[in-house]
């Protein structure tokens, strides 16, 4: 059971013991808490133990009872007052009414009266707590709703001074600005450091006059009143925060909203914050950022993107991962420029380029009899939630990549090019042999084979297989009388006029004029 805390004030000693003690406080849910003589010591008592009721004489030496009343509000603002007085301190009473005391009654006390009084005031004290407590609760609801409005301002008017007045804000100016704080962490962490982190932010921005308000999903929302329209201040506090919060072991992202000098530009300001928080994914977790520091030349961005994507393809497809490095490294700073993509457009960019290697990778892997998990790779992409993890992710397949082909050449007896000259000495006189076929039989894409010719050798496929064909021709002319479409088959070209052309512009002669200078 409750049991309510009543303090007894009366100068008079025999009164205040017979209050104190002829009424059975205990048997009706209350404790006599403290008893004084005067105002100045009830004070101390009052402020000291917090009292839902407190009875009290209004006619006192050093500090009478409308005086102790005055300060009771300010130090024990939910403790009841119920004055006891005669009729000659009626001008008092008219005084207690007007402090809102809970009740008077006139001298000699009745106590069943008063104890009656006191239940009352015990009941209207509950009342009260709930009232508050359902008020409590709704301001974390109440705030998140403003600022729901805030961000939609373009499609729902605000009256920021009335909406500030119901939350019970005020803020002095004559600049103002936001704040807008988000914890990267699951809520469960956050949940557990919840009280800790309102209290240091509370304090943080004491000095700026500033209000924290409960944004929702992990956000906190903070107002401030400022003297100047300089930046510094902010930075100042916005990193104090950071520091604050390293006793936390959170990860916050604090983003900056610009300084105006309405009030109702306040909308604005957050909006800024809004703006440049929904970027975070590119600019850093854990970062201290303004919406200037976001913005960027859009279109030249978008357009230098569009050339690094194809430039990441062309060098996947050609096999080339140590090119590719340099060109992620590319990538990375062509999006943080960017700024405007999206982590959903971002993890789209992901999704793609991990496929792509993870096709070469699988290639690799049957080679070497790898064990490749790409699940793993799948799930930290599906779960990214910033530039850098997207960076480290494609890297590490990049990595794993040329780890796989460098083991895999140097575990071949010949390198792929010589694997394929060496098909491609044994079946020249295949009509159909092509790159796409040589590619096939030594196990690699043709664009990268096609890239091994011209880095190994120094020459193309194309001008390889033209050389072996036409000396494979001259061998023929010069040691062999056979009619010109019969060389034509027998190295490789269905159609001896095509033949002829090629023989010619290889060695400045047809294959007639050939045979005839050279049998001569």
């Amino acid at each position: 059971m409750t049991m309510y805390k009543v303090i007894i004030v009366e100068d008079d000693r025999i009164i205040r013991q017979g209050l104190c003690k002829t009424i059975p406080w205990e048997h009706h849910g209350f404790c006599v808490a403290g008893e004084a003589g005067d105002g100045e010591i009830a004070m101390e008592l009052i402020e000291q133990e917090q009292p839902q009721v407190v009875v009290s004489d209004i006619n006192m030496p050093f500090m009478n009872g409308i005086e102790m009343a005055k300060l009771v509000k300010e130090k024990s603002p939910t403790s009841k007052i119920i004055f006891l007085t005669g009729y000659e301190d009626f001008n008092y009473a008219q005084e207690a009414i007007k402090l809102r005391a809970f009740d008077y009654l006139l001298k000699p006390v009745d106590s069943t009266l008063l104890l009656e009084k006191a239940k009352e005031a015990a009941v209207e004290w509950e009342k009260e707590r709930a009232d508050y407590k359902k008020i409590q609760a709704s301001i974390p609801l109440l705030q998140q709703n403003f600022l729901q409005k805030l961000a939609r301002q373009e499609k729902e008017r605000v009256d920021i001074e009335e909406e500030l007045f119901s939350l019970g804000i005020h803020l002095e100016g004559p600049f103002y600005s936001s704040m807008l704080i988000h914890c990267e962490q699951e809520e469960g962490l956050i949940d557990k450091f919840s009280a800790q982190i309102a209290t240091l932010i509370s304090e943080s921005v004491k000095p700026c006059m500033g209000v924290v308000l409960n944004a929702g999903e992990n956000e906190i929302a903070i107002f401030l009143s400022l003297e100047t329209n300089q930046n510094n201040r902010m930075n100042l506090l916005a990193n104090n925060i950071l520091k604050l919060m390293g006793s936390t072991r959170l990860l916050m992202t604090i983003t900056l909203g610009r300084i105006y000098n309405n009030l109702f530009e306040l909308s604005n300001s957050f909006l800024d914050c809004r703006l440049a928080m929904d970027i975070r994914h590119i600019m850093g977790h854990g970062q201290i950022y303004s919406i200037d520091d976001a913005t960027s030349d859009w279109q030249i961005s978008k357009e230098k993107l569009i050339g690094i994507e194809r430039k990441l393809e062309e060098q996947i497809i050609l096999g080339l991962p140590g090119s590719i490095t340099k060109t992620l490294d590319e990538l990375n700073e062509v999006i943080f420029n960017c700024r405007n993509l999206t982590l959903k457009e971002m993890k789209i960019l992901a999704i793609k380029f991990s496929s792509m290697l993870f096709y070469e990778i699988e290639k690799w892997k049957k080679e070497e009899m790898n064990s490749f998990d790409s699940s793993i790779y799948y799930d930290d992409i599906m779960g990214l939630k910033s530039l850098n993890e997207m960076m480290e992710i494609l890297q590490r397949l990049v990595q794993e990549w040329a780890l796989l082909m460098n083991k895999g050449l140097k575990n071949n007896r010949y390198s792929l090019v010589d694997q394929a000259i060496n098909y491609m000495k044994e079946s020249y006189q295949e009509s159909g042999l092509t790159l796409l076929k040589v590619a096939k039989q030594v196990h690699v894409s043709p664009p990268y084979l096609s890239n091994l010719f011209k880095v190994e050798k120094g020459f193309n496929f194309g001008d390889f297989l033209l050389e072996l064909r036409m000396n494979k021709a001259i061998d023929i002319l010069t040691t062999e009388y056979v009619k010109t479409y019969e060389v034509s088959e027998r190295v490789g070209y269905n159609n001896p006029q095509y033949f002829s052309i090629c023989f010619k512009k290889y060695t400045g002669y047809t294959p007639a004029e050939f045979r005839k200078k050279h049998r001569a």
